[in-house]
């Protein structure tokens, strides 16, 4: 396998990844932040309560790209993220 096709690949490769952490870390961090601010971690009486969900969510979507790429394959990176969504989307919908 030449050099070039070694690196198409492998573009190939860290673009999937990124596109699966800005794409599937969307709703993984809405849902994360929803859970971790009213799933009960926070009294009802914060003021500020919503500020926090937005401004977490906003950190959950930026770190999600950043996991995905120390998936050591594709298949791996999908699985993981499709896990994650599924498990954060249950407990959303048990605390709801």
């Amino acid at each position: 396998m030449s050099r070039a096709s070694t690196r198409q690949a492998a573009a190939r490769h860290l673009l999937f990844k990124g596109l699966t952490g800005f794409l599937l870390g969307f709703p993984l961090a809405l849902w994360l932040s929803w859970v971790l601010t009213y799933g009960g971690l926070l009294p009802a009486y914060v003021p500020v309560r919503d500020q926090i969900a937005m401004w977490l969510a906003v950190l959950l979507w930026g770190a999600a790209p950043c996991v995905a790429f120390l998936a050591q394959s594709r298949g791996q990176c999908a699985i993981a993220f499709l896990l994650a969504n599924a498990a954060a989307f249950g407990a959303w919908k048990v605390l709801q």
